[in-house]
């Protein structure tokens, strides 16, 4: 009985326990990239890690980022989960579903062309179909979408409202200060009747960060 079970039904179950296992997988692992991403700065993956030290250096060299959107889409596509590629991971419990699917029908061609028994073969196609059902309704009851769009949006705004200002505040600063540098020196008379909006005050983070970027380059340009 369990061996005539088996031999219907048992590959193809496995094959569809195995598809219901990379859905729930890949769930795991887009909610883990969107909690990632959601921190933005307080993030210690390599994917922001990466992100961030690419902005930065493309600023640094006077080159700049403009197509954010692709900015982002490329690391997205680059980074690896368990050896395989995000853009992989999307559409792979589908790919596998279609692979069920396409076994089965193959499989119930050939068992028709060598004369097997047509309830042997049909049954068989109905285990291929069940298998790939599974998958199906696993991968759309544990839908992933939303979290890479989420993930997307995101690393958008890390990008676009986090890592692009500060650019901008350190480099505007930098030219400030290279522009203050080359006048003369002002009386105290006159620096009295500067305007306060006209002079450069950067609290404590702020220089910080501006002499780390202003070391780099230094240390680039030798």
């Amino acid at each position: 009985m369990y061996q005539a079970w088996y031999s219907y039904y048992g590959e193809f179950l496995a094959l569809g326990i195995w598809g219901i296992l990379l859905t729930l997988l890949r769930r795991v692992l887009f909610g883990r990239l969107c909690k990632e991403a959601a921190l933005g700065n307080g993030g210690k993956g390599k994917m922001l890690k990466a992100m961030t030290l690419k902005f930065e250096k493309s600023y640094e060299l006077n080159v700049g980022i403009y197509d954010r959107p692709a900015f982002v889409q490329k690391y997205l596509c680059q980074e690896k989960k368990l050896g395989i590629r995000l853009g992989q991971w999307r559409r792979l419990p589908e790919r596998w579903a279609a692979l069920i699917l396409c076994v089965g029908l193959v499989e119930t061609a050939v068992l028709r062309y060598l004369r097997y028994d047509p309830v042997f073969c049909q049954t068989r196609l109905v285990a291929a179909v069940t298998a790939a059902a599974m998958v199906c309704i696993a991968f759309l009851w544990f839908e992933s979408d939303s979290l890479w769009e989420q993930t997307r949006v995101y690393l958008l705004d890390y990008v676009a409202n986090t890592l692009y200002p500060r650019q901008i505040h350190v480099y505007e600063s930098f030219g400030e200060a290279s522009e203050a540098s080359e006048m003369p020196e002002a009386s105290p008379e006159e620096e009295e009747k500067q305007e306060p909006g006209k002079r450069l005050v950067l609290e404590k983070e702020e220089e910080q960060i501006f002499q780390e970027v202003l070391s780099d380059f230094l240390g680039s340009s030798t």
